[in-house]
């Protein structure tokens, strides 16, 4: 071989030799990008499982703030009810309240138209003692005047 074949050789070898690194290159950003989208299906998978729980977490909670609205709502009605009756129940109290106030007060009104009608009366003499006269009582008396002296 001559030189010329030689270099000639030599530089198909390099042609070659720079052709296999760029298809060599080509493969590994191929194979970079196929890892790469492995890699983003399995985060996609894992992000879509968490995805999923928190939407059944989410669902939970929004059942749990529903029924807790419902009970909410059952004891409003219920301290509404339980008010409403309280209100009643005040007024009858009141109304017996007046009427115990007006029974009491007329019962005054007597009581002080009694006492001015007394006060107004001329006192009544003291009673005299009653005294129980027997046959002997002349006799029981201290000193006995009917005695021979």
């Amino acid at each position: 071989m001559s030189t010329a074949e030689a270099d000639a050789a030599a530089g198909n070898l390099a042609e070659r030799e720079r052709e296999l690194e760029a298809r060599e290159a080509d493969l590994n950003r191929r194979e970079a990008a196929v890892r790469r989208a492995e890699e983003l299906r399995e985060d996609d998978e894992v992000r879509i499982s968490l995805l999923e729980r928190r939407e059944r977490e989410v669902d939970q909670m929004r059942e749990a703030l529903e029924a807790q609205r419902a009970r909410l709502d059952e004891v409003r009605a219920e301290y509404e009810t339980r008010r409403e009756t309280l209100r009643k129940r005040t007024v009858e109290l009141e109304a017996e309240r007046d009427k115990l106030r007006g029974q009491n007060a007329r019962a005054l009104a007597v009581d002080l138209e009694t006492e001015v009608t007394e006060d107004m009366r001329p006192p009544e003499p003291p009673a005299q003692p009653t005294v129980e006269v027997g046959p002997d009582w002349w006799s029981k008396q201290l000193g006995s005047p009917l005695e021979a002296a």
